[in-house]
């Protein structure tokens, strides 16, 4: 592309939703364009230590989702429990929403293109006011289709056409729904818009620009029932920043054995951290596996000291760390679930809520992961037998190692880059 663009970037969320669109502006840069990230506070290091221009929305993430209710409610996996908890507590509903909107709109001053997270559909709004070329992402499929279930509720289990259209209506519906007073607000008081409907702006209206799901085709094939305007680009992988350097201390213990197993679950608050903990050494003892533990938003370990079998980090990049272990044991989210495949080693997934479950289902049914355990119905016994099974289990270790290295030819931000390029091309 010859037009070199001011770009911004919109999301919100946590890591998941956040690293993604970090991997997408460090790639904009490397082809000449000026990029500004707009994003939850907490990542403003993320940003920084890839040099990526940031600004701030809206109140720290890891505050709402730490709070001791919502914490309990995602843990114990039931999606209505938990959005029924935000939205019945005004003072969480108020820090979530608040400053989204100015500081949105302060993030996009200047900007020539938008790209942003489709599920925030006040995005949608800020980029039909600027009228600038626009698409929209995500890392979870949210469109509605006959190839398979609902990703957002549902547990991705078929239940029969009629009842799987109807799920997904109310995925759309959920979707919507959770930002359509303040989208309308919005609208109405700072983008001089008139009201969207309340059943939200129709497909056909959302179709007009590019829909980029960044997940692996590999994983999850593009249904053939979707418009020409959505892709599936293949996941949005991330390589370390540059001039990052491990630990010294983790390099050590990585050599001084037999590669170990990672316990990480994200952004996911467990209930009890420290409940959580114990329940990962036994496991770790059970299976006889030496263990890197991902502290996480839940502070899985956090100043404390653990046995010489575990080691514990606040933070390390996936694409560095994964290939130089035996399993992963992770929450089922779509970066890591990604991240944990390309590494090519088998994935024990312990879903919480949301899209996580399904993700379990296709590494299962991938045949690269023994079946999954829901979080809530974690034991420290079943948690050993499947840690066990991914390392002993050749055949499945052979199935993860080929398709680690199919995904490993993919380049999902490429790709994305590519069609949004030529869209604005076709444009203008």
């Amino acid at each position: 592309m010859g037009r070199k663009l001011n770009i911004s970037l919109l999301t919100i969320g946590a890591m998941g939703d956040t690293q993604p669109f970090v991997s997408l502006a460090v790639r904009l840069k490397q082809r000449g364009h000026t990029v500004k990230l707009a994003a939850r506070p907490d990542f403003a290091p993320l940003a920084a230590s890839y040099d990526v221009e940031f600004s701030p929305l809206g109140n720290p993430y890891k505050s709402l989702l730490r709070n001791e209710e919502v914490a309990t409610a995602i843990g114990s996996g039931n999606m209505l429990k938990m959005i029924i908890k935000q939205a019945s507590d005004s003072k969480q509903r108020k820090a979530f929403f608040d400053r989204l909107d100015t500081d949105a709109m302060r993030a996009v001053e200047g900007a020539e293109a938008i790209i942003y997270k489709s599920s925030w559909i006040p995005f949608y709004s800020i980029a039909e006011k600027l009228g600038v070329p626009s698409a929209s992402a995500m890392f979870m499929p949210l469109t509605r289709t006959r190839s398979f279930p609902s990703f957002l509720i549902g547990g991705g289990k078929n239940r029969g056409r009629m009842i799987d259209s109807l799920l997904w209506r109310i995925t759309e519906q959920f979707i919507w729904q959770v930002s359509r007073n303040f989208d309308n607000k919005m609208r109405n008081e700072l983008l001089d818009l008139p009201r969207l409907p309340f059943w939200g702006p129709s497909a056909r209206r959302l179709e007009r620009t590019p829909l980029f799901y960044a997940y692996s085709p590999i994983v999850l094939p593009r249904p053939t029932d979707w418009p020409a305007s959505i892709h599936v680009t293949g996941f949005w992988f991330s390589d370390p920043p540059s001039g990052w350097t491990p630990p010294s201390d983790l390099v050590a213990f990585l050599e001084n054995g037999p590669p170990p197993v990672y316990v990480g679950f994200g952004s996911m608050p467990s209930g009890s951290a420290e409940d959580t903990l114990k329940l990962i050494l036994k496991a770790l003892e059970l299976s006889h596996q030496r263990g890197i533990l991902l502290s996480g938003w839940a502070g899985i370990g956090e100043e404390r000291k653990l046995p010489e079998y575990a080691f514990g980090v606040q933070s390390v990049p996936h694409s560095w760390l994964f290939p130089r272990l035996s399993a992963v044991v992770h929450h089922g989210g779509a970066g890591t679930t990604g991240a944990g495949l390309r590494a090519g080693v088998p994935s024990v997934v312990t879903p919480f809520v949301a899209d996580q479950p399904n993700w379990a289902r296709r590494i299962e049914e991938m045949g690269v992961g023994p079946r999954a355990i829901p979080f809530r119905e974690l034991t420290a016994e079943l948690l050993a037998d499947d840690i066990r099974q991914a390392i002993s289990d050749t055949a499945m270790r052979q199935r993860a190692s080929d398709i680690g290295r199919r995904i490993s030819s993919e380049d999902g931000v490429g790709t994305a880059i590519d069609l949004f390029e030529r869209f604005v091309e076709q444009g203008s």
